[in-house]
């Protein structure tokens, strides 16, 4: 799997989508990838901060909820960016079945990932995530054809028993069931990145991100008559401030592609893992095991030798 090839390659675990190419971010005519680390390492850390923002949310809301509140609103300041660097062309598609299809699987990644943080520790969702990319090399033989190397299947396998380090099967995450429900969601999160792939063949990526916001809300919003929990104004507040900060993470997870590719800021992601056990440890009481730290450098090392030289063909 190519690191540039996709939309998807620099998310940062369920937090929201990396971005190739222009729109809400210039063109990349003018490298610079001290600026586009800084950036990203922003991004990345609020978004980290916002995750766990959504766990302290799912103890109280339900996940549909959260996940309406986070895309509805992360929708204005993304259209702002757009209307602001005169952009809003870059919404045009004629791949609207397509651009259903993404936002009902990542609407569906996005529910189960903050199930999932619901029920485990931030980090082991967190690293659970980072899986993403080993389940395109297992799918892109089969469904793209794509020839897979030896070196990619070993480290897949080396990725996979990173994760089976950390949810411990037996106990743990996957006797509680959270694991199970990160698993999913990193699977489903694997074929997203497929259908990004295929989507930036045609259509620019910041209004894929639209697109997707704009679709997911509209899928939701049936669904919160069924399941409606009412904030308090305190409450309320914050799910429209946590929707709003992600609009704003988005923005800061594209623009550094404007500046470096995405295979140079693809370790980057990988910050967010240690936000991840910082916010857990201090705000959860989730204090990191040595399982858990173990299968973190298992899983991130084979997605690394994944995004560097273990690809496909």
């Amino acid at each position: 799997m190519k690191a540039s090839g996709t939309a998807g390659d620099v998310a940062p675990g369920s937090c929201g989508q990396g971005a190739i190419g222009t729109g809400v971010v210039p063109d990349p005519d003018q490298r610079n990838l001290r600026k586009a680390v800084l950036i990203m390492l922003l991004g990345i850390a609020l978004f980290s901060v916002l995750n766990g923002v959504v766990k302290d949310q799912a103890a109280r809301f339900p996940v549909n909820q959260i996940v309406f509140f986070r895309n509805a609103f992360a929708l204005p300041p993304l259209i702002l960016v757009l209307v602001m660097t005169g952009s809003l062309h870059r919404l045009r598609t004629r791949k609207m079945p397509r651009h259903l299809a993404h936002a009902l699987t990542m609407t569906a990644m996005l529910m189960l990932s903050f199930t999932g943080f619901r029920l485990i520790p931030l980090a082991e969702a967190t690293v659970i995530s980072f899986v993403r990319p080993l389940v395109v090399i297992l799918l892109a033989a089969p469904l793209l054809g794509e020839k897979v190397s030896l070196l990619s299947w070993l480290t897949v396998l080396a990725g996979f028993a990173g994760v089976l380090v950390v949810v411990q099967p037996g106990g743990g995450g996957l006797a509680q069931g959270g694991a199970l429900f990160s698993l999913a969601a990193a699977f489903i999160g694997g074929i997203n990145m497929l259908q990004l792939r295929a989507l930036s063949m045609t259509d620019h990526t910041a209004g894929v991100a639209v697109w997707f916001l704009a679709l997911s809300s509209l899928m939701l919003l049936p669904t919160l008559f069924f399941s409606w929990e009412s904030p308090s104004d305190a409450d309320l507040t914050g799910l429209i401030g946590m929707g709003l900060a992600s609009g704003l993470c988005q923005y800061l997870i594209m623009r550094p592609l404007a500046y470096a590719g995405a295979a140079a800021l693809a370790p980057v992601q990988y910050t967010g893992l240690l936000w991840s056990i910082a916010i857990g440890w201090l705000c959860f009481g989730d204090a990191p095991t040595a399982d858990v730290l173990l299968g973190s450098a298992m899983v991130v090392g084979a997605t690394m030798l994944v995004l560097r030289g273990g690809r496909p063909g």
